[in-house]
């Protein structure tokens, strides 16, 4: 009898245990909240209901996600229906399509979810306050149309809020409990978007078109250091500029629905491939496609694959490209992470290949970003939970001291750097940092810069020395060129490639720079062997600095890559401990070895001169 209460007992514990709700995974230090994985969800379509009713359902959508288990998904808008088919079909939910078109009925079923309402006017301040407020107040936001329904249903009006301003919620009673981990700046005619996850995250939701008004200031100031901004700013490079000068990180999320449901599940990331050998040849011209604008959450939820343009083209898989996507997709919408890895091209002649988007999990600007390291070692992790190792960055000067940042991460192999007012400002240089390559875009295939026709021209007429940066070619692919047709545009360009011009993915891209260059090494060590140190690396000035106990008849050989000596000198001196060797008239930019030889002893490492 004891025996079997125990039984019955050890099996009550396990169903519990079997029962819980399952809560997704978040990487340490990471600022996306999260609740617990949904097992049903209510699935709407709300075109046609109009602004207003749109608007309430959004509120509602992330109360219920506050909740977990259960939640509402909307099915508009082309990808969506992508995403909860496969969340029926790989994640255990079911649906239920019984209010698909019902605005009442979806919120008579749930009346009993939220407290009352916040009565506020659609579209202008009072929208935003009225999210800013819901979760606080547990309400769902209502406007004059539809506040009969809540009066029919016996709902409590528990504040009106028409009238009021961001600025007065922000130094309201309830603003000490609004997220300092997200903040949701989003126009207020979006309000039918991104509103679910501000309420969801507890964010304060605000907008102002001067980008450095007192609100803005204010609303930033109060975040934590290295958080997110959702939303979109009055203009992209003045609002990326104020984000980062707060050391924040910007997710293009405006036009966005359903993140507290697919941020709410785990995925297990692993992308189809990453490069074990790498084309050996010598004499040829290589290139590499990167699309553009992965940091963009609504055209990945939407249109990329969603529409025959960008990765849902039905022609994709005849050249290797490689796609920029946010590395903070691992936890906003991880199912949808996988799914597109599960469908990259992966054949002999032709793979796809993601690496991070701009500028790590959010958009923003190395140069402006004062806690910058801090910044680096968040993105580090996201690398790894999402399976990248190629980073995107986007900088309006680029400086090595920002690049060794990122590039003294363990799993940040290569930077593809972009200037932010000419994608290609760095003419395709490669610079070495930490050695790991720093890949400056060479070209934009890109309207009113160069289409499939006059980039191939270019192409086909470059250098073919492989040990040299002049021997590869990072293309800046723009996502909105060519009627967003960017797969179409890419082959017809790689169809005119003469024979001695070859097409990598990202990753084959980075490994033969890799092995041409000598790479990996102790590149950017301090210390050669025996004490022997060269500063800075890389050499940013005319003159090359040496420390180190240093004897008379010490040779100090400078070679280049193919181990052409460009410069000998021979100590004349006993114990000398400092040194300068003049490079103005001896030597260009480039990857270069040092060798230090003492009797029979060399001591070699690789030196970057970037003047």
């Amino acid at each position: 009898m004891f025996k079997n209460l125990i039984l019955f007992t050890l099996f009550f514990l396990l169903l519990k245990v079997s029962l819980a709700q399952q809560v997704a995974s978040r990487i340490p230090g990471s600022p996306y909240p999260v609740s617990g994985t949904p097992s049903k969800l209510y699935v709407t379509n709300d075109w046609g209901w109009g602004s207003e009713k749109q608007f309430t359902t959004l509120t509602l959508q992330g109360l219920l996600a506050k909740a977990g288990n259960t939640m509402i998904y909307n099915e508009s808008g082309v990808g969506y229906s992508v995403w909860v088919e496969d969340l029926v079909a790989n994640y255990g939910v079911t649906v239920d399509k019984i209010y698909y078109n019902n605005f009442k009925g979806l919120i008579t079923h749930f009346q009993n979810s939220f407290d009352g309402y916040i009565l506020c006017n659609i579209k202008d301040n009072s929208s935003n306050v009225a999210v800013s407020l819901c979760a606080q107040l547990n309400a769902i936001a209502v406007t004059p149309e539809n506040e009969s329904l809540m009066v029919s249903l016996g709902k409590q009006k528990l504040m009106d809020v028409r009238g009021k301003d961001e600025e007065w919620a922000l130094e309201s009673d309830y603003a000490s409990k609004f997220s300092k981990d997200i903040v949701s700046f989003q126009r207020e005619d979006k309000c039918a978007f991104l509103s679910d996850y501000s309420i969801f995250a507890d964010a304060f939701q605000f907008f102002d078109t001067d980008i450095n008004s007192e609100l803005v200031n204010d609303a930033f100031e109060r975040m934590n250091s290295n958080r997110v901004v959702m939303g979109w700013g009055p203009d992209e490079e003045n609002t990326v500029k104020k984000i980062s000068q707060n050391s924040l990180q910007l997710n293009g999320t405006d036009w966005t629905e359903n993140l507290p449901v697919l941020s709410n599940f785990e995925a297990e990331l692993k992308q189809k491939t990453h490069a074990a050998t790498v084309n050996d040849e010598d004499n040829v011209h290589t290139v590499c496609f990167l699309v553009s604008d992965g940091d963009n959450f609504d055209w990945l939820l939407k249109e990329f694959y969603g529409h025959p343009k960008a990765y849902g083209s039905p022609n994709r898989g005849q050249v290797s490209i490689g796609w920029s996507i946010s590395p903070a997709l691992s936890e906003l919408g991880p199912t949808i992470m996988n799914y597109l890895y599960d469908n990259a091209s992966n054949t002999s002649s032709a793979k796809d290949f993601f690496i991070g988007s701009t500028s790590g999990i959010g958009y923003m600007n190395p140069d402006y970003f004062p806690h910058l390291q801090e910044s680096a070692d968040l993105t580090n992790k996201f690398m790894k939970k999402a399976d990248l190792n190629i980073l995107n960055i986007i900088g309006k000067n680029y400086r090595t001291s920002d690049m060794q940042k990122f590039l003294s991460q363990d799993n940040i192999d290569a930077i593809f750097y972009y200037k932010y007012d000419n994608y290609a400002g760095l003419n395709g240089n490669i610079y070495i940092v930490n050695d790991k390559p720093v890949i400056g875009a060479r070209y934009r295939l890109w309207e009113g810069f160069d289409n499939a026709e006059t980039l191939a021209a270019k192409l086909n007429n470059q250098s073919t020395d492989a040990y040299s940066a002049d021997g590869y070619s990072l293309i800046a692919v723009h996502a909105w060129s060519f009627n967003q047709y960017v797969v179409d545009e890419i082959n017809a360009c790689a169809s005119r490639l003469n024979s001695n011009v070859i097409v990598l993915p990202p990753d084959e891209f980075v490994m033969r720079i890799k092995k041409k260059f000598g790479l990996p090494t102790a590149v950017n060590t301090d210390v050669f062997t025996e004490g022997f140190k060269v500063y800075p690396n890389p050499v940013c000035s005319d003159f090359m600095n040496f420390k180190g106990d240093f004897r008379r008849d010490d040779v100090i050989e400078i070679v280049d890559v193919n181990n052409r000596l460009i410069l000998r000198s021979i100590i004349k001196n006993e114990h000398i401990n400092t040194l300068r060797i003049d490079l103005k008239n001896s030597i260009s930019n480039g990857l270069y070895i040092v060798r230090i030889v003492r009797d029979s002893k060399v001591y070699t490492t690789k030196v970057t001169v970037q003047r």
